[in-house]
């Protein structure tokens, strides 16, 4: 199955769930009333690239050097986010391959192919400058 929105990407899923996560553990219990860490934690974990991630990872090791939470639900969350990162690595890795470089390529022809039939429908003339992408 191909992906329409990027809310389709197994990697923008799990990053999502983490987020939601995130957003739970800071809502209540001591993160809430540290209001620079549950800053920071919620900033990190809003974004679903990788660096971020790992920003959050070191945010929740500082949450249990605070005192905040224990070394067990710090465990809990980066099993989440190393999830999230697994993923993200594979879609990066996907999106530099041949395949990928290929399949854009079928799909700028095939955007390229409907404007033309378009243009000959509605009598527009193409005049041959026409950007394919």
């Amino acid at each position: 199955m191909t992906a329409k929105t990027f809310r389709d990407l197994r990697a923008w899923q799990t990053a999502y769930a983490f987020k939601l996560r995130i957003y739970e553990l800071i809502a209540s219990g001591p993160l809430s009333n540290d209001e620079t860490l549950r800053k920071q934690l919620r900033e990190s974990a809003a974004s679903a690239a990788r660096a971020s991630l790992v920003e959050c990872q070191n945010h929740l090791q500082d949450a249990v050097d605070r005192g905040h939470i224990t070394n067990d639900v710090r465990h809990e969350y980066e099993k989440l986010a190393k999830d999230a990162l697994l993923e993200i690595g594979g879609l990066l890795d996907y999106l530099q391959s041949p395949e990928a470089k290929k399949n854009a390529e079928r799909v700028r022809q095939k955007r390229f192919e409907r404007r033309l039939e378009r243009n000959r429908r509605t009598g527009t003339e193409n005049s041959g400058t026409e950007n394919r992408s």
